[in-house]
């Protein structure tokens, strides 16, 4: 990189710019797959474009990134902060042992630390790419283009939904584009764009974009005039690359075989007109069979009717939705905390209670094209979630066993893993989200394509949990009631659509556009004193539920006094307990408080670091000139650059006790200086300095003679 630099702030902002654009590829990859610890990456990205920003040594930058990069293997693999030989040797071997294995050919054998080492290479390599982009080609406009056609991909060929992320790279990415092009098109002398002259010729530029970006989220969104590319591709590749039969996206009230993969169908189901995001409730189901869901109690229903409160509870206010369909469904569909079906005509209403599903008497649900959903959005606090403990099932007023029946044939191991997820929790709460969030860091992905079918001998929550790891919405939910059931904790399967898209209609008007591809499965799970609560296993999905975070101190204080005093073994133990129960925070926090009882390392880090800082200060006059001149030959020869050189000059010799006298001209005090450290350089120096700031000639000078005696008379200046 040997074009003179940037201003160091143009540079900052370039650099930021580009972490944001670089940081769009991990987003996806950290929604559809297992990737872990995200803020250590990120953390590395910012390390080394800091690095570059200081112009740090090619060696000391590598050791500096090499040290963390092990560091963060150490702590990811092997849950230790401090560097260890004996892990350093672990991961040499491990290094080794894959080397062979990739020049093999065996990459389906290489370890995940050598897989984060080798992400690390690629984004190392991605970096040093996009810094030679900026400071030398003063163009990124290759890896915006591959950035946007990477992600446009990824939102038609997977469950990412790019429609947010696309803005936010176009907008960043014509900003980079459109500075290095200003960049690029300035005169000789590119050090000498500073940042408000580049901020005012990029103020049209500024405009436009902010301007296309505003208008682009307010646009209307209409559904796509093609059909899903995926099948016809697959098709044309001559083979299917699927496991089972092929459906097509959508409910279906037929869940008794689940699996297999589908085709992707984005035709319009319903418009919601809704405040907020709602997961749309269709049925739920309650008998696992080994292959999939069905139904077997159904003799409780009720008749109500619209326009009437279902609880009868009419002081209550009440927030709508305005549903409006294209297609016809069996079932109405319902927000969580449904409350009234609003219509204009009188219409009965069948509710079958165990089932949780809704539909109009006397055939008019054909008709009903359009309704309005009076409801109470749910609301829990996190005091009464904690509260509930495994022997409250024992106390329950109602009879919840048909929510625990499981097969007799489901293997031991589908129980022994639900037992060995939850056992670390105490409270139900606490086993429901350790379960809901096990799929999320163990190697599972959400696929809709390469789906297995149970054979005639497996069990389908088996199979995903031990066989495969991949599939959707059903292989998630299922699993996760299965295994809470195994747990001891009643669940239940619930059906239903998902929020949909945000869009806006050609009249203006904000709506949810739910589709096909918006079918989907979740689990509700029974806590006691609190009732049926969803939960969202699924990877990309996430479930609105309104908690409020409200446990305060005084209300553990007062849990700990009405709690009777424990045994010192068994508090030790539940010590134990938590700790591994939140390893992060709990290692966090180990190791500080082993920092600070540390005294002795303490006091010799705060003596060093300050014997460091005197050390540094005192010898300023020998590091400091050195320093400069390395700075100072990067820019361009020029008065701009040989003005920078006389100050820091006149710096030096004040530092090193020989200032200038008031009232003593320059030319006196070049004298001066030349007398103490021989020959002319000064009074050279000084002649050319005057000759530009009096005489206004900065152009006819021997720039590289003047270089050369600066440079000659700063280093000997240090005594």
């Amino acid at each position: 990189m040997k074009k003179s630099r940037l201003n160091w702030k143009v540079l900052l902002f370039l650099y930021v710019l580009s972490v944001i654009l670089l940081w769009e590829w991990f987003i996806p990859i950290m929604e559809l797959t297992d990737f872990g610890y995200p803020s250590l990456f990120l953390i590395y990205l910012i390390l080394f474009f800091v690095l570059a920003l200081f112009d740090v040594t090619w060696w000391l930058s590598a050791i500096i990134q090499l040290l963390y990069v092990v560091w963060t293997i150490h702590y990811i693999y092997f849950g230790q902060f401090m560097f260890s030989s004996e892990i350093i040797g672990l991961i040499l071997t491990d290094i080794k042992q894959n080397f062979s294995h990739l020049f093999q050919g065996d990459v389906g054998e290489l370890s995940n630390l050598f897989r984060t080492l080798l992400l690390y290479t690629l984004i190392w390599m991605v970096s040093y790419l996009i810094r030679h982009w900026i400071e030398v080609r003063n163009s990124m406009m290759m890896f915006f283009a591959v950035t946007v056609v990477f992600i446009a991909l990824l939102d038609t060929f997977s469950p990412y939904d790019a429609s947010a992320s696309i803005v936010r790279i176009m907008m960043v990415g014509l900003l980079i584009v459109g500075y290095l092009t200003l960049i690029k098109l300035a005169p000789a002398g590119r050090a000498s764009l500073r940042p408000k002259r580049l901020l005012l010729l990029s103020l049209p530029m500024l405009l436009l974009i902010a301007t296309v970006g505003l208008v682009s989220r307010q646009l209307p969104v209409y559904p796509p005039a093609w059909p899903d590319p995926v099948p016809f591709l697959l098709s044309m590749g001559g083979e299917s690359g699927q496991e089972g039969n092929v459906s097509k996206a959508g409910y279906d009230p037929d869940d008794s075989q689940l699996g297999g993969a589908f085709i992707q169908d984005h035709q319009l189901v319903f418009e919601a007109d809704v405040q907020q995001r709602q997961y749309w409730r269709i049925e739920t189901k309650d008998t696992y069979t080994t292959k999939g869901w069905i139904q077997t109690n159904e003799a409780d229903s009720e008749i109500l009717q619209t326009n009437e409160d279902f609880l009868g509870n009419e002081d209550t206010e009440l927030s709508y939705a305005n549903l409006h369909f294209e297609q016809q469904l069996p079932f109405l569909v319902t927000p969580y905390g449904a409350r009234a079906i609003l219509h204009p005509e009188s219409l009965s209403i069948m509710r079958e209670t165990e089932a949780n599903r809704m539909y109009l008497l006397m055939g008019a649900q054909e008709e009903l094209r359009q309704y309005e959903v009076g409801y109470e959005t749910p609301k829990y606090k996190m005091s009464e979630l904690e509260k509930a403990e495994m022997l409250a099932y024992e106390t329950l007023p109602v009879n919840l066993d048909s929510y625990l029946l499981l097969p007799p044939e489901l293997p031991n191991r589908v129980k022994e893993l639900a037992l060995s997820i939850t056992e670390e929790e105490t409270s139900v709460y606490g086993k429901v989200k350790a379960m809901e969030q096990y799929f999320k860091r163990n190697g599972f992905v959400y696929e809709t394509q390469n789906v297995a079918v149970p054979g005639p001998d497996e069990d389908y929550v088996d199979q995903f949990l031990f066989d495969t790891k991949k599939g959707y919405c059903d292989n998630f939910s299922t699993s996760m009631a299965v295994m809470l059931r195994s747990a001891g904790i009643p669940t239940r399967w619930v059906k239903g659509f998902a929020p949909g898209d945000p869009a806006f209609k050609s009249s203006g008007k904000s709506v949810y556009r739910v589709t096909n591809d918006e079918a989907h499965s979740w689990v509700e799970a029974y806590i006691p004193e609190v009732g049926w609560m969803p939960f969202e296993p699924t990877i990309g999905f996430s479930h609105p539920t309104d908690i409020k975070f409200d446990t305060s101190k005084d209300e553990k204080d007062e849990q700990m006094i009405k709690q009777p005093e424990k045994p010192k073994v068994e508090k030790e133990e539940q010590k134990k307990k938590s700790a591994s129960s939140s390893p992060l925070s709990s290692k966090v926090i180990d190791a500080v408080k082993w920092f600070f009882s540390q005294w002795w390392l303490y006091v010799s880090l705060a003596l060093l670091l300050a014997g460091g800082t005197v050390l540094g200060y005192t010898k300023r006059t020998s590091w400091l000139p050195k320093w400069r001149v390395k700075q100072l030959s990067k820019c361009p020869d020029g008065w701009e650059k040989f003005e920078q050189q006389y100050k820091e000059l006149l710096q030096q010799l004040k530092r090193i006790g020989f200032s200038k006298e008031p009232g003593m001209t320059l030319s006196t005090y070049a004298a001066a200086v030349d007398t103490r450290f021989g020959g002319k350089r000064m009074h050279m120096l000084t002649a050319a300095y005057e000759k530009g700031i009096y005489g206004q000639d900065r152009e006819t000078h021997d720039w590289n003679k003047l270089n050369e005696v600066w440079e000659d008379l700063i280093i000997n200046a240090t005594c």
